[in-house]
């Protein structure tokens, strides 16, 4: 079985729309879902008998420092398991500002910008994307993935 190690909801919902476009019929499950720290704590409690069952492989946001997030995995991950580093395995940031990216000339987009601005505050890409969401669709992020 095939396990991936995720910090959230929106990380399950993303990477379930890409086995679904691809029509992957290997079984998967979702582990953590919990944030970052649990991550970092189900890859450490891997032994020998989990990694030669299963095949695991861990998506995690590289936040505010790419370099100090690859270093922590790959200490963390060794030889043990692959991972991914959102959003794109090299910048600063995490899985909405991948799907921020996406969204082209959005009116909400837009005004959420203005607001940051007006309030002079740094409010991140997760309030961001759920504002549109929730606006756009009347959703939440995890349940308006399309791939």
């Amino acid at each position: 079985m095939i396990k991936f190690i995720v910090e959230g909801a929106t990380d399950k919902a993303f990477i379930e729309a890409i086995l679904q476009k691809l029509d992957v019929s290997s079984k998967y499950d979702f582990l953590g879902l919990q944030g970052i720290d649990r991550v970092k704590n189900i890859i450490s409690s891997l032994n020998p008998k989990d990694l030669q069952e299963n095949n695991y492989f861990a998506f995690v946001d590289a936040d505010n420092n790419f370099e100090l997030r690859l270093q922590e995995m790959q200490e963390l991950c060794h030889e043990k398991l692959d991972f991914h580093i959102f959003p794109n395995h090299h910048d600063d940031g995490d899985l909405e500002t991948l799907l921020l990216s996406k969204i082209n000339n959005n009116k909400v987009i837009d005004c959420f910008d203005k607001y940051k601005d007006c309030l002079d505050q740094d409010i991140d890409n997760k309030a961001k994307l759920y504002a549109y969401t929730t606006i756009t669709f009347d959703k939440r992020p995890e349940n308006t993935i399309e791939i």
